[in-house]
Order: structure tokens, then sequence, then C-alpha cells
């Protein structure tokens, strides 16, 4: 079976903007190489202290290791086949250690915690599903009443790259060659996107296609992103009670500039 439908439009973000997120084993394959963010959120995070609220936690990528580290983390995700998979992983590391860890499917706009973790983290683009400013607004006083006085918010985004979002959107691109995880047949990846500047939200395509199309079928995945901007992202967290400590331009605490992929934001409680 081919996919006929090539050119990317926007799509109705409350009913297929979390189509990515919904097969937790597609989400660990299609992000098994994603190892950038690690090494700084544990070694931030491990300075802290905890306890520890990720928002987003998907899979337990992150707060595996936090666990290991013998914090006590509360993870909260839309998504139960993704918190499902963080279980069975966390499952692994033994009773003791997996009593400190907390699983909460719940919409990251309605947090209900009040003032009881030392930081909070919020990483890999999570909050790019924030699309409205009402979202955002909602989300940020969450994080801000889920932390004690002088806590520490830590999240990163993707930086505005306009190479990219100005991409054709009757293209694919990035095609890659991988093994599917539940057909065990060769399949080809591509993307294509819609950038509705007005917005500014990105309509995000995943296209999985078999090789040989007797080998399984062709579908396609969908997820929407928010771009934010450093300086409107900077305003949006001094008016929900934040002070911006460092703004970053990678996990390698580089300064952020125009061709920085990402933008890492420290942030205090104020």
């Amino acid at each position: 079976m081919t996919i006929h439908f090539h050119e990317a439009v926007p799509f109705d973000l409350d009913e297929a903007g979390s189509e990515y997120y919904q097969d937790a084993w597609i989400y660990d394959h299609d992000f098994h190489w994603y190892k950038l963010d690690a090494p700084f959120y544990r070694n931030m995070v491990g300075s802290i202290g905890g306890p520890v609220l990720e928002i987003g936690c998907g899979t337990g990528r992150l707060m595996v290791p936090w666990l290991k580290d013998g914090l006590n983390v509360t993870g909260v995700d839309l998504s139960e086949d993704m918190l499902e998979r963080a279980r069975q992983k966390i499952a692994r590391l033994g009773k003791a250690t997996a009593a400190n860890a907390t699983l909460i499917q719940k919409d990251m706009r309605k947090l209900r915690f009040r003032s009881q973790f030392n930081v909070a983290v919020c990483a890999f683009n999570t909050m790019m599903h924030l699309y409205t400013h009402e979202d955002i607004s909602l989300f940020l006083r969450g994080v801000h009443r889920a932390l004690v006085t002088d806590g520490t918010f830590m999240f990163d985004v993707l930086n505005p790259d306009f190479r990219w979002l100005m991409r054709d959107p009757a293209k694919r691109w990035s095609r890659i060659r991988f093994k599917h995880p539940h057909y065990g047949t060769t399949y080809h990846y591509t993307t294509n996107h819609y950038y509705d500047a007005h917005d500014q939200i990105v309509y995000v395509y995943v296209y999985h296609e078999p090789v040989d199309e007797k080998d399984g079928p062709s579908y396609v995945l969908r997820f929407g992103h928010r771009i934010f901007f450093p300086q409107e992202m900077t305003y949006l967290l001094e008016t929900h009670g934040f002070e911006v400590e460092n703004l970053f331009g990678g996990f390698d605490g580089s300064d952020l500039e125009l061709y920085s992929t990402t933008s890492v934001f420290i942030c205090r409680k104020r």
C-alpha cells in the first residue's frame, strides 16, 4: 500500500496532534539515538536534588537515571501507552528504587500540585505542544504552583530555524531506512511539514512506508509544534513568576546564537 497524500497541510491539533505519542514502541525506536540532553539534565537535577517533577516524561528516558541516582521523581504524561512503557522500565530497577517513582496520566495544562518539588523539568521540546497563549499560561501557572520557594524550572525548545520552517511542504525530507519494531521488515522514514506563520505552529507529518509494499502497512503519524522565539519565551516566563537565570544554545552550555538548534532555559521561581 502506498500513501498517495504528499503535501503537508494544517490539521486539527485536538484530533491528531498526539498521534505520534500513542505507540510507545515506535516512539522509542525513532528516538533511541537521542541522548544529547540526558547528561545535562542528570547533572543539573542531581546538583539540586529531589523531589523532581518531570512534565512529559514519556517512556522514562530521563526518569530512569534520576531514579538510579536515588531521587524521588513524579512523572506526568498525557499518553497512557508511554506511561505503561515507563512503568516497565522502572520495574526493572527493583522494588526499592521503583518505590521512588510516581507516574500520573495528566494534561500538562492541568497540573494540580502545590509547592512540593525542588525542580521541574520539561524536556525534549514538550512545551512546543502548548499551542496558544492560554495553554502556556495554564501550564506555567501549574508549574509555578508545584515548585517550592526558589524552586528551579528547566526546559528546552527548538530555536527557530527559518531554513527548516520554510521547506517545501510538498516534498519529503529526512529519508532514513530502519527495521520496523513491530513487523521486523525494512521501512523508510520520511517527514514533511507546513508552517503557519500567523499562529507560529508547525504541522508535522511522519511517514512510515515499507521498502517492499508486501512487508507491512504504510501509515502517517502527525504532531504539532508551537514555535517560540527566545524573547517571547522570556516574557511569558517573567509574567508568570519566573526569572530566567540562564539561556543556553545547547546542552554543552554554549551561548544562544543564530544557528543554535536548541534553546535551554534555566529558571527560578520568584
